[in-house]
């Protein structure tokens, strides 16, 4: 048989945005393919062979951001994404990796990164790039979580945490499965009453005897009836708490545990054998123009490690200018490197990947006077899932060591905001490494002196509120100083 479609996914209707809420997913309709496939779906089965054959998957993510460049959602979460998308296609045998040209694309458009679907049209149709799966990531698409539209994957920042199943969903309608659901997108019904024979302009509703289930709604037998178009929890025996009629009268609940409906996500997991063979055959016939079936790339080695050559056990390094350093894993392109203030990386200070470098300058953005964390993790194209705990992990101190002011050593002072609105109390923070006094001065410009007192600071931090009531707008110039040296603030006041 010879393919020959080329058909748009039309899943959208395309309705404006109202208000402020988000809709999980923005995708609805069913696609002129899938129609095709069950139409010739055993042919299909036949030239298509073995399901036991891995097919691969390139995508280019693209980071979407502000004119001014901002909002970019952070790289190396991209790698988790895929990784995640892998965990939940497995079953199916498709495994996505990073197209090795251009990987990664950044657009700085603020109309795209909030975009109504005239905006979100206009970014896909400029940016699309052949033979490969288009995924981008904004602020606001459309209104929804995410959506799959035009032959590309559109997703929101929000909705891209970890633990979250709308990119196996977007990506499973991008492949042509419609929701469970279909027909039932925004309709309002009483769920005490017998569902009705159709929706939606005469849509089957499929009932609970299986009779008409290559029928309705999405025409696969193995995805129970499913009325719920709205999120909704499950309860222990992955089902939805509320109970619908079908037609007959006959009560059920949905199955929660698919990807493709709307149970939140800690219900949703998996696809069932009809959804995998249409969405493999899909990949084997409208989307066979970037479709691998040999591996593309070596994987890293299993149980790889970035070990760490400096700044290591608690070196001194200066603050602005630490120059981190690591030895080559086998395989590996990028290396997301990370600094936190623990050892357990509850968040971090400092994190971005760089590419193919072993080495790493910073000169900005570390504090003074701390004890540092930082861990590097590999990744390539082909291999973007790490065992979190295969890591090794550094300890350094940051210091000034070219001041010959002493207590530039032992405090790190940071005072905000600034500027400061009269009558709003500003906040002095001060890391000590040791017990000692200061004393704390404020003067204008004109050196009238406006504030005075002794500090007396113990190892750690604190916080001192510095109230500028009686300050009239303009600047001012704070000082910290004792016998070690001085450390100078300026702020301005406005009113």
């Amino acid at each position: 048989m010879i393919y020959r479609f080329r058909f748009l996914l039309l899943f959208i209707f395309l309705l404006p945005l109202t208000g402020n809420a988000q809709n999980y997913c923005g995708t609805t309709g069913y696609s002129s393919w899938l129609t095709w496939y069950h139409d010739n779906k055993s042919e299909l089965a036949l030239e298509r062979g073995s399901d036991t054959v891995w097919l691969y998957v390139p995508m280019t993510i693209h980071f979407v951001g502000t004119d001014a460049g901002y909002g970019y959602y952070p790289k190396e979460h991209a790698f988790r994404i895929i990784c995640d998308l892998n965990e939940q296609y497995e079953d199916a045998k498709i495994r996505y990796y990073l197209h090795p040209d251009q990987p990664f694309m950044y657009h700085a458009n603020s109309y795209w990164y909030e975009h109504n679907w005239d905006g979100g049209s206009e970014m896909i149709q400029s940016t699309k790039l052949p033979a490969r799966v288009n995924a981008y990531i904004v602020a606001d698409p459309a209104g929804n979580c995410g959506y799959s539209w035009q032959d590309a994957i559109v997703m929101g920042k929000g909705c891209s945490g970890a633990g979250n199943t709308t990119w196996a969903h977007e990506a499973g309608h991008h492949l042509s499965l419609p929701h469970p659901f279909f027909g039932w997108e925004g309709n309002d019904w009483d769920f005490s009453q017998p569902a009705p024979q159709t929706v939606n302009n005469g849509i089957l509703v499929e009932r609970t005897d299986t009779s008409n289930c290559y029928d309705a709604a999405d025409r696969f037998c193995d995805t129970r009836p499913d009325y719920l178009s709205d999120r909704w929890p499950c309860n222990g025996d992955q089902e939805s708490v509320a109970i619908q009629k079908d037609p007959d009268g006959v009560s059920f609940r949905s199955d929660a545990s698919l990807i493709m409906g709307y149970a939140q996500d800690v219900c949703s997991s998996r696809f069932t054998p009809e959804q995998i063979a249409a969405m493999r055959s899909n990949l084997q016939t409208e989307h066979s123009w970037y479709l691998q079936t040999d591996t593309p790339e070596p994987d890293i080695p299993a149980q790889a490690v970035a070990s760490l050559i400096a700044p290591i056990d608690t070196a001194e390094v200066q603050f602005n200018d630490v120059t981190l350093q690591w030895e080559a894993v086998p395989n590996a392109q990028y290396y997301a490197v990370q600094i936190a203030i623990a050892p357990g990386f509850p968040f971090y200070i400092y994190n971005t990947v760089v590419e193919n470098q072993t080495t790493l300058n910073i000169t900005e953005g570390l504090p003074n006077n701390r004890l540092l964390y930082w861990r590097v993790r590999p990744f390539s194209d082909w291999d973007v899932c790490m065992d979190p705990n295969q890591v090794q992990t550094g300890i350094f101190e940051s210091r000034n060591l070219t001041s010959t002011n002493a207590l530039e050593r032992s405090l790190l002072v940071n005072l905000s905001p600034n500027p400061i609105a009269t009558g709003v109390p500003a906040q002095l923070q001060i890391i000590s490494d040791e017990k000692l006094r200061a004393q704390l001065t404020i003067h204008d410009v004109r050196g009238r002196l406006y504030h005075s007192e002794e500090l007396q600071l113990s190892s750690g931090q604190h916080q001192i509120e510095i109230n500028n009531s009686e300050f009239a707008a303009g600047f001012y110039i704070l000082s910290l100083q004792n016998e070690k040296g001085a450390i100078v603030k300026r702020f301005v006041v406005v009113e």
